[in-house]
């Protein structure tokens, strides 16, 4: 099985006033093509730190970083972005749609940038697939979060992606809503043989996962 991402003593730190602070400490970390993994641990140990060094949000102050099989500790931003364009999404805790756009425009418009072919197709299908077709021109502002949260999960996978990466995916959820948004992710993402990298806190979503990653004080433990 191929790997879609792998993080070798892998070091993120930061300046404080007490002297540097090390968030990700010395960590080694590796997803397969097509595997769903949780990671899961308090909060402040590092959960939300490591699958943004993997996605090239963060820098890694030492290591290395392989994504979807290239290295990118050296990559620029221009550089960061063709590599994930199309290929790599994230789904986020608080929605980051956009209030101005209608749930079908949130969705079509990362297709739009990355340039990808049937814009409008994928759009249409990826709402479809989490069940908002009847709300597709419907706002943010009109959506319950539990909606909203399934148009993030659509825009997510509306670009058949390798590799998606879901910070508390389900974290301003109730417990309703939080299990609809599970079923959809990992459904979605197994009908198109995602690697799933999810940080959560719910013991119930992470029990979900084909893998469980314990992170404690910057150490998978």
């Amino acid at each position: 099985m191929t790997e879609a991402l792998r993080l070798t003593g892998v070091w993120l730190t930061f300046p404080a006033a007490n002297g540097p602070l090390d968030i990700l400490k010395g960590l080694d970390f590796s997803a397969q093509e097509g595997e769903s993994v949780a990671i899961v641990g308090p909060s402040g140990s590092g959960k939300s730190s490591l699958i943004a060094v993997a996605a090239g949000l963060e820098r890694a102050s030492k290591g290395e970083v392989t994504l979807l099989g290239e290295r990118i500790e050296a990559y620029g931003e221009d550089q960061l972005a063709k590599l994930r364009r199309g290929r790599v999404s994230m789904v986020f805790q608080s929605f980051h749609l956009l209030d101005t756009m209608t749930a079908y425009d949130n969705v079509r418009a990362p297709l739009e940038i990355a340039r990808l072919d049937r814009v409008d197709q994928r759009a249409n299908e990826a709402l479809d697939a989490v069940g908002l077709s009847h709300r597709r021109l419907h706002y943010p502002g009109q959506l319950s979060g539990g909606e909203r949260q399934r148009v993030a999960v659509a825009r997510a996978l509306a670009s058949d992606p390798a590799l998606v990466f879901a910070d508390e995916p389900t974290g301003n959820l109730d417990a309703e809503s939080g299990r609809v948004v599970a079923d959809l992710l990992f459904a979605i993402a197994r009908a198109r043989k995602a690697t799933l990298v999810i940080v959560t806190h719910d013991a119930e979503l992470a029990a979900r996962a084909g893998r469980i990653v314990h992170m404690r004080d910057g150490h998978i433990v």
